[in-house]
């Protein structure tokens, strides 16, 4: 399930299954009625509130200059600057994603051709939670109506420019 998001819209806002085999997705008013709790406690009434809660985190989630946006799988941001220097080394990215392992993806085209999603390249194997900015992110540069199998990102995520990597 994802809630899909128009922005400037909340009106629009609706939630939508995917088929896990081919990829196309289709509404469902199933799971629409609130009140919808976030993992952080917070309650919001409808589809629309929740909609509104998300694409306010999609904006917030681009880091200042300098620094990257470490996105949690619970809605959280949190702006992280390198200890050392203008880059960030293999050390702060470990304990900052609480991982001994890291995979980097750099999108190809779209609007975050110049970032990079920095996580843990063993998220999924240890079953960590979906990160929903993240995931939607990753439809943002991939989007479901062109590209399959569907697929998710799991656990905390680093989002910065890709000169910020050593």
């Amino acid at each position: 399930m994802f809630v899909q998001v128009q922005p400037g819209q909340s009106e629009r806002t609706c939630i939508v299954a995917l088929c896990g085999t081919t990829g196309k997705r289709f509404l469902t008013h199933a799971y629409e009625h609130g009140p919808f709790q976030l993992e952080n406690g917070q309650r919001l009434p409808t589809v629309s509130a929740l909609g509104e809660y998300f694409a306010s985190q999609h904006q917030a989630m681009f880091p200042t200059e300098g620094a990257a946006m470490l996105l949690g799988v619970d809605g959280s941001i949190q702006e992280i600057r390198p200890t050392k220097g203008k880059t960030f080394q293999l050390q702060q990215m470990y304990a900052a994603l609480r991982c001994d392992y890291i995979d980097v993806h750099r999108p190809q085209h779209g609007a975050y051709r110049d970032w990079i999603l920095v996580f843990d390249d063993e998220g999924k194997f240890k079953e960590r939670p979906i990160n929903p900015l993240a995931t939607a992110l990753w439809y943002e540069t991939y989007p479901l109506d062109y590209y399959s199998p569907v697929d998710v990102v799991a656990g905390p995520v680093l989002l910065m420019k890709a000169d910020m990597m050593r």
